[in-house]
């Protein structure tokens, strides 16, 4: 095929070849059935009886990693759950925690060599000197069915469907080569993703970034499972620049639902914190949300069993029946960051495991917890999800709230009036599927008054399984609700129908020794201090405190540390019970309402 070049400033005009493509005619050569669409809507899933361990060493070189992630996607999508990837020591944690063992350990290498006799189409592609174009050359591959090779590799392939050097040499750049992508597959995708092929993070010019490292491997079979559209377009958020043209073009035209979740992460921007993370704001249509997953080994857990779709499959400990009594204090600490799927299969992991070990010491901190946890787990890692819940039942006293913002990572009052009502819809439908009533809530520094009036009453239904908001302010030092008296600690919004829910005042606490400055004093507060603030706090108080590892906390320094410092009269409790007991106080006309 010869590439058509296109021009991205004059009416981004794609002219989609969806009927006859050059991946439409490489699908015939892609080996196995098609199993590409998510678990729940294949009509005849299949799951492996026994699966491989490949070891990537860390020395891999990048070609090879990427090849062998693709070859896994490709693996999982023909048999699920048939192959699993050691590239670190998270990976051999997660199969020790599930019990699962494998039927056979291979390295890297000898994989990808049998892997290319399963699956003997490939794409050639020149990493040296098209690393900026990798995220549509693995498009164009994972809709073929097509393993990524470097021209430099040294491994035999038995047809090229696909030579990248041929078919981008017209398509040189980030947007043209997204074009280009989008005119030949779009139509063959099922979602988006954004990969950061090795651009500086910390670059003098964030607009013009150098590429200073290889290609993180991370996701690339879930992209090959699910035949996911990739970008990086570093100023695809720049409304008006011609890259975000691209990226409207492209989501316009694509066959997803909205608001769309983005895959992967979009680390460019990094101004304090990354820009565009949210991903909310990126286009004029403010119609998606991400879905932090920069992580493997999805194309395992996604595709070796079915997912999550009963409300009753998860069992979670019942939820406290407190009665509030005015004298008292209440407090729900709610562990952040469970929107990022990679937290949860490292760091989290890390934290729950001493938080048992805290819990079975005869004088421990187990005092109530909750943790926010990804509503897609449920089919991107059910078995994972399973593993949280179960553990939370060994303790008897933990418990789960969605993470910011409900159903995506996203600032919801900003998406257009149509996506926010369907975000709201979804966000109920998964509190209801884990079984929790409280949403953490992120909003940009500038939206607080007309969500306030406006997107969070929507919340606010009879019979609705949110009961509880829990704001957190972005950027972190601008209060969230200026104009709340300093004893606000929540508010109850009623709703169309007379239903309530309740917002909180933002709190979070992010370091323990005090380097916060200005208005970041308060979120790097030691134990200590913390216990300190909580106790002075009127009788009747029901706040919260969310909990992130960003400037250096980690639940043993912080929360295992503070709960021996409090005064009798402040009882920690779940978030589910907070919102509860702040419904109660403001009944009976507790000082915080």
């Amino acid at each position: 095929m010869s590439i058509r070049r296109m021009t991205t400033r004059t009416g981004l005009v794609f002219g989609l070849l969806l009927t006859l493509s050059s991946c439409d005619a490489g699908r015939s050569a892609s080996p196995g059935a098609d199993t590409t669409a998510p678990a729940d809507t294949r009509i005849e899933p299949r799951y492996a009886t026994e699966f491989t361990k490949v070891v990537i060493d860390p020395e891999t070189p990048a070609t090879v990693q990427l090849a062998v992630q693709a070859c896994a996607g490709l693996y999982n999508r023909r048999l699920g759950g048939s192959v699993y990837t050691r590239a670190e020591d998270n990976d051999d944690r997660w199969l020790a925690e599930l019990d699962l063992t494998p039927s056979e350990t291979v390295a890297a290498k000898a994989f990808l060599d049998a892997c290319l006799v399963e699956f003997p189409t490939c794409l050639r592609y020149a990493y040296d000197a098209q690393r900026t174009l990798l995220p549509s050359i693995l498009t164009v591959g994972a809709v073929l069915g097509a393993v990524p090779l470097d021209v430099d590799l040294d491994v035999a392939c038995g047809e090229v469907v696909f030579d990248a050097t041929v078919e981008f040499a017209g398509a040189d750049t980030p947007a043209l080569a997204t074009e280009h992508a989008a005119e030949v597959c779009l139509a063959e995708t099922t979602g988006l993703a954004m990969l950061n092929p090795g651009y500086e993070i910390n670059a003098p010019d964030l607009a013009a970034p150098d590429i200073t490292r290889d290609m993180p491997s991370a996701l690339v079979d879930y992209v090959y499972l699910r035949k996911l559209f990739v970008v990086f377009l570093v100023n695809g958020c720049d409304v008006g620049h011609e890259e975000n043209l691209v990226l409207q073009a492209t989501v316009d035209a694509a066959p997803w639902e909205t608001p769309l979740g983005v895959f992967g992460y979009n680390n460019s921007w990094l101004i304090g914190g990354y820009m565009h993370e949210a991903q909310t704001h990126c286009l004029e249509s403010r119609n998606m949300g991400a879905i932090p997953t920069e992580t493997q080994n999805l194309s395992f857990f996604s595709s070796r069993r079915d997912p999550i779709t009963d409300t009753t499959e998860l069992k979670h400990n019942p939820r406290q029946e407190i009665t509030c009594d005015p004298a008292k204090t209440y407090v729900a600490f709610v562990i952040g960051d469970g929107d990022n799927v990679r937290f949860i299969m490292s760091t989290r992991n890390v934290w729950l495991q001493q938080r048992l070990e805290d819990c079975a010491r005869e004088e421990n901190s187990c005092a109530p917890i909750t943790w926010s946890i990804s509503p897609h787990l449920p089919h991107l890692a059910p078995d994972v999800l399973e593993w949280y819940y179960e553990k939370a039942r060994s303790t008897g006293n933990d418990y789960f709230v969605l993470p910011p913002s409900g159903h995506f990572y996203a600032y919801p009052g900003s998406l257009n009036e149509k996506d926010g009502d369907r975000f709201v819809a979804s966000t109920e439908a998964d509190a209801a599927l884990l079984g929790i009533t409280g949403t953490v809530h992120w909003e940009w520094l500038d939206a607080w008054a007309d969500v306030e009036t406006d997107f969070l009453p929507r919340y606010a239904k009879v019979g609705g399984a949110i009961r509880g908001i829990f704001p957190i302010n972005v950027p972190y030092m601008f209060p969230a609700f200026p104009w709340w008296e300093e004893g606000d600690f929540y508010r109850v919004l009623e709703g169309g129908d007379g239903g309530e829910v309740v917002v909180f005042r933002p709190r979070q606490w992010r370091g323990i020794h005090g380097e916060g400055q200005g208005l970041d004093e308060p979120f790097y507060l030691t134990p200590e201090e913390m216990a300190a603030e909580l106790g002075a706090y009127p009788p009747g108080t029901v706040t919260w405190v969310y909990l992130t590892s960003d400037g250096g906390l980690s639940l043993e320094n912080s929360f295992m540390e503070l709960v021996n410092l409090l005064p009798d009269h402040v009882e920690l409790v779940s978030a589910d019970a907070a919102a509860a007991l702040a419904l109660q106080a403001t009944a009976w006309g507790s000082p915080s309402d």
